[in-house]
């Protein structure tokens, strides 16, 4: 099972997964899907290649019928990318406030010593080099960000141009309307559409009154989070920390899942924590009494030598219905990853 969990944590072009979890009483039934590809799967093969357009359909995480069964889909998104160009005060603040959030974070910079700067601040991957240069060898994508926050106008502009040609999912430009209206104009003779150049959040960030690189760079993510979670029906599922988790060879780790919330929850299907044997947790399903309850019932799980896998509803019902932020009423699929 645990060869599941290690093919999540590699890098995939797959537009679209689906890890599909069959709802049985003891039986730990699980596939991963990769567009139309079954990349992994524990069992009951023919169930999942008999009803995988079905579950290839499956946009939103949830419990679905399926094949006449119950099936917990959970739709994947991959880590967000922050691609920082610029390693200035305001750009090391929004890597300092992004490193907080689960993003991989890459910055540009061509001076040696504000690359260093961006290396401490938590980006986790440092390109010293000429912006024109490194953009080049930068992928885009559905879940790609860029902020432009390089020390002049030339060097943003530079790095507009080729990043509005990329696919992406926010542009982000630091400067004032002087400095817009100069970069609109010169990338529209280079054949950049206003209405292409318009898509950019420039200036960039919510209008909080912000002044300092500090209160900038909270805007300036506060954004970039509206951007990545609006409208959208996939949630990121697992975090780099549970799957080295789930994938190490010591605590026996327990799979926590929200698969169906009722009342106060906080939190959505799909949201999940890691529980091992040696009392550590990664992650929260919305805390309070519900999670707590769900911890005490992982730990009794663990226990008990033989548990694989249950279905159990925590949760106050008359907490939960008084408002109180309590972790809500949740149905929680308990898995041991093996």
């Amino acid at each position: 099972m645990k060869e599941l969990f290690k093919e999540l944590s590699k890098d995939s072009d797959a537009l679209h997964r689906v890890m599909a979890t069959i709802l049985e009483p003891g039986e730990l039934t699980k596939t991963l899907i990769y567009g139309y590809e079954i990349k992994y799967c524990s069992g009951n093969e023919q169930f999942f290649q008999d009803n995988l357009d079905e579950i290839v359909d499956v946009r939103t995480t949830g419990v679905y019928t399926i094949g006449g069964r119950e099936v917990y889909c959970e739709v994947l998104e991959e880590t967000p990318e922050l691609v920082v160009c610029g390693g200035g005060y305001v750009a090391a603040a929004c890597i300092r406030t992004a490193s907080t959030l689960d993003m991989h974070i890459t910055c540009i910079e061509d001076r040696q010593d504000f690359a260093e700067t961006a290396r401490r601040m938590g980006a986790d991957e440092v390109i010293c080099g000429d912006y024109a240069v490194e953009l080049e060898k930068i992928k885009g994508g559905d879940n790609v960000f860029f902020l432009c926050m390089t020390r002049a106008h030339a060097f943003d502009e530079i790095c507009l141009e080729q990043i509005l040609q990329k696919k992406h999912a926010y542009v982000g430009m630091l400067g004032s309307a002087g400095k817009i209206n100069k970069i609109r104009t010169d990338l529209e003779e280079k054949g950049i559409s206003k209405e292409l150049f318009d898509t950019v959040h420039t200036p960039v960030g919510l209008d909080i009154s912000a002044n300092t690189p500090e209160e900038i760079a909270i805007a300036v993510m506060a954004e970039i989070i509206s951007v990545k979670n609006t409208g959208k029906i996939i949630t990121r599922a697992f975090d780099h920390e549970q799957l080295d988790a789930i994938a190490s060879d010591t605590g026996d780790p327990l799979l926590v899942t929200i698969i169906r919330k009722h009342l106060a929850s906080p939190r959505d299907p799909g949201t999940k924590m890691v529980v091992t044997s040696d009392g550590r947790k990664w992650g929260t399903i919305g805390g309070g009494a519900a999670e707590a309850e769900a911890t005490k019932i992982a730990h009794e799980h663990m226990d008990d030598p033989g548990f694989i896998t249950e279905i159990i509803r925590v949760g106050d019902k008359a907490t939960a219905g008084s408002g109180m932020v309590c972790g809500g009423v949740i149905d929680v699929l308990f898995e041991r990853i093996r």
